[in-house]
């Protein structure tokens, strides 16, 4: 499956990338202050904020799932070009790393409602079903990915900054 690729610096991404890169951003603010947050609860405490958390955090799984469909199904716009090979590479590295880091994230949270009891206090409304955090890995997982990804977030929108600053070229008109 061949992609095309627009080369023209004015191009946009397709509707869909937009409204899916958007709405993932407005998730994932939501989601990793609301996990840290939940991190310090006990299990009585966080049973309401664990059913939006998890029912988020699938919708965030399936909207990388669709905009990777979309990545390689739609056209889209040239990487942009900084004049240098290393800041080219790092740039492609850390938007590739987003798709790979959100659905580990996924799989680990998935993991964490299956093996710690969650899914099951969930149902019953008990929360003497959860397990405890130290002996749940995939807990750890979460937490760790999740945080990676704020990272590189950060340096995502730093990218976006030192690109307008350095080139004063606009470069959000691309995915607005």
């Amino acid at each position: 499956m061949k992609t095309k690729v627009r080369n023209d610096l004015n191009q946009k991404y397709s509707k869909g990338t937009i409204f899916i890169h958007w709405l993932t951003t407005v998730l994932i603010i939501v989601l990793f202050p609301l996990g840290k947050y939940m991190s310090g609860l006990e299990p009585t405490e966080k049973m309401g904020l664990l059913k939006i958390h998890a029912i988020l955090g699938t919708v965030v799984f399936v909207l990388t799932l669709l905009r990777s469909y979309f990545f390689f199904k739609s056209e889209r716009p040239a990487d942009l070009k900084t004049g240098s090979k290393f800041n080219d590479r790092l740039t492609v590295w850390i938007h590739n790393a987003f798709y790979f880091l959100l659905i580990g994230i996924a799989l680990a949270g998935f993991a964490v409602m299956f093996l710690g009891g969650y899914i099951d206090a969930l149902k019953s409304g008990t929360s003497d079903l959860i397990e405890s955090k130290g002996d749940l890995m995939p807990l750890k997982a979460h937490g760790l990915l999740a945080t990676i990804m704020m990272l590189l977030l950060a340096f995502h929108v730093l990218g976006v900054v030192k690109h307008y600053l350095l080139t004063k070229e606009n470069t959000l008109k691309r995915i607005f």
